[in-house]
């Protein structure tokens, strides 16, 4: 299986670094139109499958770089992590270091612990990959989710610190499984 998957386009909180998480957001004008500059793209892919988030966010997303081509299977193990009382604050009041430790594993702030987003995103990619073995699958999901699928693939850290991969808006990311 070849698994593609793509951060949602830009939206007003992502605009002035406030954390999101499980909360709705809408794309902003920027977001759309960025999210349309990748329908060329995804069209050579060839893609057979395409899951999102059940956030509106990465409906959205989806919808737009398919060109409503295809279905979208909703998947509510891929939506966001739940940040608890960090949602809505700047991302720089945040230790995100902290908050990506692996081996610390804290529950702050009521902040979704990382071991159980990556126990979700693994069991979400162990059923696709036995549902879709023969597949191209587009995943339009967040950050954290496409942080959490990048280390259920490859090894988490030595030092646990999971917070030094970057996941951009709208970049495409590929992964033979």
């Amino acid at each position: 299986m070849v698994l593609y998957v793509v951060r949602h386009g830009e939206t007003e909180k992502n605009k002035y670094g406030l954390i999101q998480g499980q909360t709705e957001c809408d794309l902003i004008k920027k977001g759309v139109e960025k999210a349309k500059e990748l329908i060329p793209i995804v069209e050579s892919l060839d893609i057979d499958v395409v899951i999102s988030s059940p956030l509106k966010r990465a409906i959205d997303t989806a919808k737009i770089i398919t060109e409503g081509k295809f279905p979208i299977n909703i998947d509510d193990r891929i939506i966001e992590r739940n940040w608890g009382f960090c949602e809505g604050e700047n991302i720089d009041s945040v230790d995100t270091v902290k908050c990506w430790d692996f081996y610390l594993n804290t529950d702050a702030n009521k902040i979704e612990k990382v071991q159980d987003l990556l126990s979700r995103v693994s069991e979400f990619i162990e059923d696709i990959k036995n549902k879709y073995s023969n597949s191209n699958v587009l995943v339009v999901a967040h950050s954290a989710i496409l942080r959490a699928i990048h280390y259920c693939l490859h090894p988490i850290p030595e030092d646990g610190d999971m917070s030094k991969l970057e996941i951009p808006n709208l970049r495409i990311i590929e992964y033979e499984v």
